[in-house]
């Protein structure tokens, strides 16, 4: 059978399988007894839709996928588009995985179940849950978390090939590493990147289409909000996709120029649209940008402390634009962080507290300039939250340090961008040597 069949049936089969999202992004099932339930997984588990090399995929195996891939994306409405899109961006992540832990074993690279549990424990901490209710809430959604440690599976047996095939082939001479010194050095002042990525694979170029639509799907669901580290663990297929597609900083002459044009024009926490190469599909996230070898404002580190003053939920505009203006007036006559939680007291602060040392570029926009301008000991303004006004008070300051380029940390990042490249091309090759059956 084809893929096209097999998404067609998939399309058929997850009809009513589908409903709302629970929460922000958990999916119901229907409804139905546990005994129907159970029939119907029995069914899906004896139902084969591809056989990679010799190792099967299921139906259940590709419904499971399915989920977690939505999940991922965050989405409340599928449409009937994105559910076949969906489809066949599981069947492909489900046989690269297939293929990712048969090359391991054939290297006797073990992927312990401690490992697997620490990584399910990190997955769970990005949407803000325990190991134990992240299991509970993939329970409701209909995932079996054996589903999801077969994929975390996969992504760390893909470390090993990487880091015990790959890596030891990547050659870097002394003369590559104080060449590049250098010309960090001669690049002071020029634009610096951290983005992350996200890349879809060209094993075929028949398939060259497939992947510029499946990009184009993924920006959509980023730029309503899905969360970029999460979608690049799921849908990447760059060795970057264990760490949420991170790529550190790296200089504007260290990228492709396609690359490096498109994060020019970009702004924090933006998205770009497709970036085609030989290889594949790019999708950029402009994290942060600096200048070489020159200190960034907001990269001054700042201990702060905090006072919250709340507002009912029943107050007129009078007593909060009241409220507003007393606290304002108060926060102004702070000159000190000592006895700053006596002092909220007296104030009538609901909370006060020591949030520690924080880099400037890392809280709210609105924060920068007035951080900035005040002295240490000062408070900001009142500044309005949802449920009252809150306050900063500066009680300590740290100048930014201009970090000098060193022979481990060029190293280290010239070895990274070389095996992720070599990585990429040999799941490539793993693809076009495999027997794979679709049925």
């Amino acid at each position: 059978m084809t893929k096209e069949r097999i998404s067609k049936k998939i399309k058929i089969s997850l009809r009513g399988f589908l409903g709302g999202i629970i929460g922000c992004f958990f999916l119901s099932t229907q409804p139905g007894t546990a005994q129907q339930q159970t029939a119907e997984q029995l069914r899906d588990v004896q139902e084969i839709v591809a056989i990679v090399n010799d190792s099967v995929i299921s139906l259940f195996d590709l419904k499971q996928r399915v989920l977690l891939y939505i999940i991922s994306s965050g989405s409340r409405q599928i449409s009937a588009e994105q559910q076949q899109y969906i489809n066949q961006q599981a069947l492909q992540g489900l046989v690269d995985d297939k293929l990712k832990v048969q090359e391991a074993k054939k290297y006797d690279a073990v992927m312990s179940d401690a490992d697997k549990n620490n990584a399910f424990a990190d997955y769970a901490s990005q949407f803000k849950l325990s190991p134990e209710n992240f299991e509970q809430q993939l329970n409701k959604a209909g995932i079996l978390k054996k589903s999801m440690l077969f994929q975390i599976e996969a992504n760390l047996a893909w470390e090993q090939v990487v880091g015990g095939l790959l890596m030891p082939q990547v050659s870097i001479s002394d003369d590559e590493i104080y060449s590049i010194i250098e010309r960090i050095k001669s690049n002071k002042g020029q634009d610096e990147y951290h983005p992350r990525e996200i890349f879809l694979l060209v094993a075929e170029n028949s398939k060259r289409e497939e992947n510029r639509v499946a990009a184009h799907k993924i920006v959509e669901q980023l730029r309503k909000g899905a969360p970029f580290q999460t979608m690049a663990q799921q849908f990447s297929q760059s060795s970057t996709a264990a760490v949420g597609g991170d790529m550190g900083w790296v200089m504007k002459n260290g990228l492709w120029p396609e690359l490096s044009n498109a994060l020019k024009n970009m702004k924090k926490g933006e998205v770009s649209e497709p970036i085609e190469s030989e290889d594949g599909f790019y999708i950029l996230q402009l994290v942060e940008k600096r200048k070489v070898l020159t200190p960034s404002l907001l990269d001054t580190t700042v201990d702060l402390q905090h006072m919250f003053f709340e507002v009912s939920d029943k107050a007129q505009e009078e007593e909060i634009a009241s409220l507003d203006q007393a606290v304002s007036k108060a926060s102004a006559e702070i000159k000190s962080c000592e006895n700053l939680a006596e002092t909220g007291e007296t104030l009538g602060a609901k909370d006060t507290g020591n949030l520690g040392t924080l880099k400037i570029s890392d809280l709210p926009e609105n924060l920068h300039d007035q951080l900035l301008s005040l002295e240490i000991g000062h408070a900001t303004k009142a500044l309005k939250e949802e449920k009252g006004f809150r306050v900063f008070v500066i009680c300590d300051r740290k100048d930014p340090q201009v970090q000098e380029p060193d022979y481990d940390s060029i190293e280290q990042s010239l070895s990274q961008q070389r095996v992720g490249l070599m990585a990429r091309r040999h799941l490539r090759d793993l693809r076009r040597d495999a027997i794979i059956d679709y049925r």
